[in-house]
């Protein structure tokens, strides 16, 4: 009797942190140019995979997602899904093989495989750590304390505020729930990225608090950043 042989399958659960591209326009010149606007920006979440997220569009629209996907992946994003669409649209997306998600917002590029992911479930989490480039430290459903410095290529997360007592030169997003009052707070702002409730804005040295302690908030669809006051 021959034995039976073992699968090569292993189905399990993950959590992955994506990147969520919400498109208020449906038209595809509208999409290449502001692509076009973006840069450099572009290079936070090439290779990335995205989520559509197309709230704002009409949802009786026929969708251009052949378009889509071909001026996406030409800047280096690949959707993998859509998100807050008709059923319609939904189906649609489907046969291009693009499923319709449902759930809570999630942000920002995985982690190189290399490198250890880093992950506390508790709110209120202290990471006394430094962290390396490709690390994540995310605070679900609350704040985020980070003792050490946190270095470029880097991402910290929190469903509250982050706070970083040293340098802060990689990326940093608070609020990431949708939490609109939630800040970051930092001892040195070197950041490559900060972000509040998926509002970003991306920084360099030429930066007026660039070095100096700072803290960033949310203002409708513009982020602030102030000095921080000893």
């Amino acid at each position: 009797m021959n034995p039976t042989p073992k699968s090569i399958l292993r189905l399990s659960g993950g959590v992955f942190t994506l990147s969520v591209l919400r498109l208020t326009d449906a038209s595809v010149k509208t999409l290449q140019a502001e692509l076009a606007a973006q840069g450099s920006a572009l290079r936070l979440v090439e290779g990335a995979a995205v989520v559509l997220d197309l709230t704002d569009i009409d949802p009786s629209l026929s969708l251009p997602y052949t378009e889509w996907l071909e001026t996406l992946r030409e800047a280096g994003c690949f959707p993998i899904g859509v998100r807050n669409v008709s059923d319609e649209q939904a189906e649609a997306a489907a046969a291009l093989g693009l499923p319709h998600l449902r759930g809570s917002d999630a942000k920002i590029a995985t982690a190189p495989s290399n490198v250890p992911l880093v992950t506390h479930a508790a709110a209120g989490s202290v990471f006394s750590q430094p962290l390396r480039s490709g690390q994540r430290q995310y605070a679900r459903g609350g704040d985020l304390v980070c003792l050490g410095a946190v270095n470029a290529g880097a991402e910290v997360l929190a469903d509250g505020h982050v706070h970083v007592y040293g340098p802060l030169r990689g990326r940093a997003l608070a609020g990431v729930q949708g939490d609109e009052s939630a800040r970051i707070f930092c001892q040195r702002l070197e950041a490559e990225l900060v972000a509040i409730a998926g509002v970003y804005m991306t920084l360099d040295a030429e930066h007026p608090l660039w070095g100096k302690a700072a803290q960033v908030s949310l203002d409708g669809e513009h982020l602030h950043i102030i000095a921080l006051e000893n």
